[in-house]
């Protein structure tokens, strides 16, 4: 069985999609990119929204929004959060050193989970392979996010992904699969084997992801999460 993660943006979205069952909530702004940095007030009141034993995921948008990591910056404040993600897009060469960089400047926080972007030439991000070898190399990295940049377009994850997937599980780490997943393309991949299934469009009315997340759209999803 797989775990539905729902995207939200507010505390209100967040109890919508506690009550359709969902066992991950992340918080993100859409309107910011595919993995749109939401506030940090905002984590703060989704978690006080969210049962403490439902985790907490938050996206920080792109490596290169944070620039060169600078030492005296300001540490965000992680309290209460289970995991966080950083997406690649335009990375650009020696992202590995960035990324190792900001890690050990936010070291002590919630385990990091690595972004592999499925449409990656359209993103300029690394390939799969390049940042699975920097996810399975990092001690403080738990899973493995398999995501679309483009969310105007289909994802390209078909059933030849499993590859990657499972070089993720024997590596140790949890693989999610998200990027304009709906109920008929979980059934669709339900062979890759995802430990997580990551929804925003699909859970909001209109299946908009810049749309209200809808309990009962998320109660369907959780239906078709738990048959994988």
């Amino acid at each position: 069985m797989a775990r539905l993660l729902v995207s939200v943006r507010s505390a209100d979205e967040a109890r919508a999609a506690v009550a359709g069952g969902a066992d991950v909530i992340d918080v993100k702004e859409p309107r910011r990119g595919p993995l749109g940095r939401a506030d940090a007030a905002v984590w703060s009141e989704v978690r006080a929204a969210v049962p403490e034993e439902i985790p907490l995921s938050v996206a920080l948008g792109e490596l290169t929004e944070w620039g060169k990591c600078d030492a005296h910056a300001e540490t965000p404040d992680f309290r209460g959060l289970a995991f966080r993600k950083l997406g690649l897009a335009g990375a650009g060469t020696g992202w590995e050193a960035e990324w190792t960089r900001l890690r050990r400047q936010w070291t002590g926080g919630p385990k990091w989970v690595a972004v592999v972007y499925a449409d990656w030439e359209r993103a300029d991000a690394p390939e799969p392979d390049r940042v699975l070898d920097a996810a399975l190399a990092a001690d403080d990295c738990a899973g493995v996010l398999f995501d679309t940049w483009d969310k105007t377009s289909s994802s390209p994850v078909d059933l030849s992904w499993w590859r990657w997937f499972e070089r993720a599980r024997r590596g140790g780490r949890f693989t999610a699969l998200a990027g304009r997943v709906d109920s008929e393309a979980i059934g669709r991949l339900a062979a890759l084997g995802p430990d997580v299934i990551a929804v925003r469009g699909a859970a909001c009315f209109g299946n908009d992801r810049g749309g209200t997340v809808d309990a009962d759209r998320v109660a369907a999803l959780a239906r078709a999460a738990a048959a994988v």
